[in-house]
């Protein structure tokens, strides 16, 4: 399966980073993404800071990328 535009699969995990220009703007998408998390079930690793989120998908009850990662980084990337 072929993750969603802009994501990559580093050290066996799906990766993605996006570019902000401010910290509120960066926590306002975090919390975006906590929400389609919540919603799932299935929640990733955030990374974030002054202008920069970068979010890391990897089932660990299974120790690999899964369906429910690639699923999740769908709708992830639908957000604007």
């Amino acid at each position: 399966m072929q993750p969603p535009s802009g994501w990559e699969i580093i050290d066996g995990r799906l990766m993605f980073e996006r570019q902000f220009d401010t910290f509120a703007s960066a926590k306002e998408f975090v919390d975006r993404i906590s929400s389609i998390a919540e919603k799932e079930n299935h929640h990733p690793d955030l990374h974030f800071g002054w202008g920069y989120v970068v979010i890391e998908l990897f089932t660990h009850d299974v120790g690999a990328i899964t369906e429910a990662d690639y699923s999740l980084a769908q709708l992830i990337s639908q957000l604007e």
